[in-house]
């Protein structure tokens, strides 16, 4: 199994990972840094344990957020998937109607 090396708040971790996953891992171990960084610049001389635990909290609440953004679009599209079907039964039934008015008048017309 592939290894990465990953750091966050100037510390390296070993982590085994799948494989065509390293630059993913290390993406989120690069933003998990981040939110420490900016953390321990808003609340200098915070126990580093403090920092990693408030980094984790924010990363949950924009994960939360994310899913609850998800699962809105996942309505709006499901909504909309209704919407147009009922509009294309509409149209469908509308243009049978009028096809079969121009039936009838041609058949009573000849």
């Amino acid at each position: 199994m592939p290894q990465v090396s990953i750091n966050i708040a100037n510390r390296t971790y070993e982590f085994a990972c799948g494989e065509g996953e390293h630059d993913r891992v290390q993406e989120l171990a690069a933003y998990v840094d981040e939110k420490v960084s900016e953390l321990r610049k808003q609340m200098p001389g915070a126990p580093e344990v403090k920092l990693l635990v408030f980094a984790a909290l924010l990363l949950a609440d924009e994960s939360r957020e994310a899913r609850g953004i998800a699962k809105q679009a996942e309505t709006a599209r499901a909504s909309a998937t209704d919407n147009a079907e009922t509009l294309a039964t509409a149209l469908e039934e509308l243009i049978t109607s009028r096809v079969d008015k121009m039936s009838k008048k041609v058949s009573g017309a000849a």
